[in-house]
């Protein structure tokens, strides 16, 4: 038989390699169906609720900067813990955020922003209570303002900080980051229940996004599982804090102000904790950023620095921080720097 003729009797190979193909075509869809009833039986991995819903009872509303603040010039109270605790009463500014004074009153004295989460914002104490206005009470010539806000993660203080804090022209902008905060970049994450405008890395520069619309793939518990197993154990969440903090560090040189970056520990000092605080040690070294760790003087205290069952600051834990700020800024030279240019 000649050559061609061998070559035109073999089968080619699509039709060879068909009843394969055929059987990953049926079987990849039946592992992910299986994937989903057992992930939905055991209640992991749940998709986000679309459109979002507030979980927190304060009066927060929709805000296109940050996706939501406080609503402006209110007053409203609740409970910690929520049925038998000590009432909070939380006070709005004009801008939104939780302060008794208005952060664009005149004043002369140098200004020293805090950028963060809950624990900045205080949840569960008092706003006297809170580490900053410890931090005023005991610098009174210097304007200590608060701009945290429960479940903003980096993306958002940096927006509220364009948004917001800018127009203050501080002389020292510190940014507090809470342990978890580093996965609050993530595209799902929804803050405290808003359609909050995302960050994403396009050919290498910080861009912003719409929170995604989820399609039906989203919607599902495997899809949610891939999701959180690719963010967990790539570089993806890495590479998207550190372009946000860059951002910071660039806005920093160009107004300037001083920048300083705090972490803020959990309630234990777990693996995750510790790659977390040794990340961003390493970040503010390489831009000569001053940076305190707050974990060993927090961990010290242990349940005393947390709010009963809850891992918020308590006001012990609000004064340890307060205490550990100012000896930070006052060996580095910070706060006296500060006030000479008050005088």
């Amino acid at each position: 038989m000649a050559l061609s003729e061998k070559v035109a009797s073999q089968p080619k190979w699509p039709t060879a390699r068909l009843p394969e193909l055929l059987l990953i075509a049926v079987s990849l869809p039946l592992a992910v169906l299986l994937c989903e009833i057992a992930l939905r039986m055991t209640g992991r991995f749940r998709p986000y609720d679309y459109p979002p819903r507030a979980g927190i009872r304060l009066q927060f509303e929709a805000w296109e900067p940050c996706g939501y603040r406080l609503v402006p010039s209110t007053s409203s109270t609740y409970r910690v813990p929520p049925k038998d605790g000590r009432v909070i009463t939380v006070v709005s500014n004009r801008d939104g955020f939780r302060a008794n004074r208005e952060l664009d009153e005149p004043d002369v004295r140098p200004r020293i922003l805090f950028l963060g989460d809950s624990l900045v914002f205080g949840h569960g104490v008092q706003e006297s209570e809170r580490f900053t206005d410890v931090l005023q009470t005991r610098n009174p010539s210097l304007r200590i303002e608060n701009l945290g806000m429960a479940g903003y993660g980096p993306d958002l203080m940096l927006r509220s900080l364009e948004a917001v804090g800018l127009k203050l022209k501080p002389f020292m902008v510190v940014l507090c980051m809470y342990t978890d905060d580093f996965r609050r970049v993530r595209p799902e994450y929804q803050g405290i229940g808003f359609l909050i405008p995302r960050f994403k890395i396009k050919s290498g520069r910080l861009v912003t996004v719409p929170y995604p619309t989820p399609n039906l793939w989203n919607r599902l518990y495997f899809s949610v599982a891939i999701n959180k197993v690719l963010w967990s154990f790539t570089n993806w969440e890495w590479d998207l804090n550190r372009a946000i903090l860059d951002r910071f560090e660039q806005i920093g040189d160009q107004q300037p102000f001083r920048k300083v970056i705090v972490f803020l520990p959990g309630t234990s000092d777990t693996p995750n904790d510790q790659k977390r605080r040794l990340w961003l040690k390493q970040y503010a070294e390489h831009h000569t950023t001053p940076f305190l760790d707050l974990s060993d003087a927090i961990n010290k205290m242990g349940r005393q620095a947390f709010l009963e069952g809850d891992p918020h600051f308590s006001p012990t834990g609000h004064l340890i921080v307060a205490r550990e700020l100012e000896r930070f800024l006052s060996e580095g030279h910070l706060l006296s720097d500060a006030e000479a240019r008050s005088e």
